[in-house]
């Protein structure tokens, strides 16, 4: 192989075991959105499955639907806004829906809808969501109209902030949440999401948790000390070679490789997730000696400079380590996010279960 991604599954199983600790035992809904952050959606449903997971949250209805032709019969919620003929497919097949809009509510009840729904509240995200003070009005609705109410939540917006004025907004958020639901007794109540759950455990509302990125080891753009790494991208080298005098690297020329310098090429670029931005101070690692990426990334190839202590002992094919949890932990890049990130790994890195 030129490029792939190793997922460790008993890494992953251990988090969110952790996690679900965490969160005082509450029941866990995995987040496989967005081919499972990037590392293939079935694949991880079905881990998350070996350890009792039973309820996964997914974007969209054609998500859904992915997991449910790949054989995954249990519960799935739609986070996302549905259109009206998602709302009518998605009850064909018995998928959990959000609702959070009236005019939703309105059409379910004109055409004799009765999905599984689960009602959004906005308590401070500015996205989707029924205000909070529509709530009780919302509620009396879906009662009088005998739908189908299986739970109320929120998102929160800021919880993996790191600041004072952000950890009060969540409190705001999470109190806000709180009176809607204190005195109603539903099936599934959440607010917590990741960072929810690492960040403000002493205040996780309701009885299920959604899990995504903490899944994968990490708050925010950090990784979580006591979670372990769950994806480690790797290539190998493709070219070698020594350049006789200074010599401008890659497109637009912006980095100058010193005379007698080793570089190497590895065959992964932005097409296959590799961000551009990794350009300023981003590395890899070769039998754990950091080796910087220099020049600007193309779309296809890479280039690094090879380390003198290691450049008469690198051979073409050698592994290289190009990403996991520690290397993005270590980055001080301003444009780096762990979701864009992984969500962007390109199909042409292969997927392997480790």
């Amino acid at each position: 192989m030129r490029t792939w991604v190793e997922i460790d599954k008993e890494n992953l199983k251990y988090n969110v075991l952790k996690l679900k600790e965490i969160a005082n035992n509450r029941e866990v809904l995995g987040v496989v959105k967005a081919n499972a952050y990037g590392l293939g959606s079935v694949e991880i449903t079905k881990i998350l499955q070996e350890i009792g997971v039973n309820f996964f949250g997914v974007a969209n209805l054609e998500e859904a639907i992915e997991l449910q032709e790949a054989g995954i019969k249990d519960k799935i919620l739609i986070l996302g806004a549905s259109f009206e003929d998602e709302l009518i497919e998605a009850t064909k097949r018995g998928v959990h829906v959000a609702i959070s809009s009236m005019g939703q509510l309105q059409f379910l009840v004109n055409n004799k809808l009765n999905p599984n729904i689960h009602l959004k509240f906005d308590t401070g995200m500015t996205r989707l969501g029924f205000e909070v003070d529509e709530a009780k009005k919302v509620i009396e609705f879906c009662k009088n109209n005998n739908l189908n109410l299986m739970g109320i939540f929120s998102h929160l917006s800021d919880s993996d902030g790191n600041t004072v004025e952000t950890k009060n907004f969540t409190l705001e958020q999470i109190e806000k949440f709180k009176k809607i639901v204190n005195s109603l007794n539903l099936k599934y109540i959440h607010i917590s999401n990741s960072a929810g759950i690492t960040n403000f455990q002493n205040d996780i509302v309701g009885n299920l948790v959604r899990m995504g990125i903490g899944m994968y080891s990490f708050t925010g753009n950090k990784k979580t000390p006591y979670l372990k790494n769950i994806f480690t991208i790797k290539s190998r080298l493709l070219f070698i070679k020594k350049v006789k005098k200074d010599s401008f690297v890659s497109y637009g020329r912006h980095y100058t490789l010193p005379a007698d310098s080793t570089y190497a090429v590895l065959p992964i670029g932005y097409a296959d997730g590799l961000k551009k931005y990794l350009s300023k101070g981003g590395y890899v690692l070769i039998n754990n000696h950091r080796c910087e990426i220099i020049g600007n990334i193309c779309m296809d190839m890479t280039m690094i400079r090879i380390p003198k202590e290691i450049e008469n002992s690198v051979k073409i094919g050698d592994e290289v380590t190009v990403i996991n949890a520690d290397i993005l932990d270590n980055l001080n890049i301003p444009e780096l996010c762990v979701w864009e990130f992984m969500t962007g790994i390109g199909k042409r890195v292969k997927r392997i279960i480790v």
